[in-house]
């Protein structure tokens, strides 16, 4: 289900132009230099990248109500009913 969730969110990034923001990485709590390392490299990707053009554009509630609203609106296109819905949001 993760990686699902992530393709999805990566293909919505990609849609709205933000793309390359996204990253996940199976990582062990064993692995610390591991863990290091990933952060170290996407920290300087993103960094590299400069600011998204949506900086400041909406507040974190307004995201969690788009994202939401997407989660709902796919859903329904996929013919889940609102009790269906409702347990998917919770």
């Amino acid at each position: 289900m993760t990686i699902k969730r992530m393709r999805f969110l990566q293909e919505l990034l990609n849609f709205v132009g933000i793309d390359g923001r996204l990253h996940l990485e199976w990582i062990s709590s064993a692995e610390a230099q591991k863990f290091a390392d990933t952060i170290t490299h996407f920290t300087e990707k993103i960094r590299a990248m400069g600011p998204s053009q949506f900086t400041n554009a909406l507040t974190a509630p307004e995201a969690e109500a788009l994202l939401c609203n997407l989660e709902l609106e796919a859903a329904a296109s996929r013919g889940m009913n609102n009790e269906e819905k409702s347990q998917k949001m919770a």
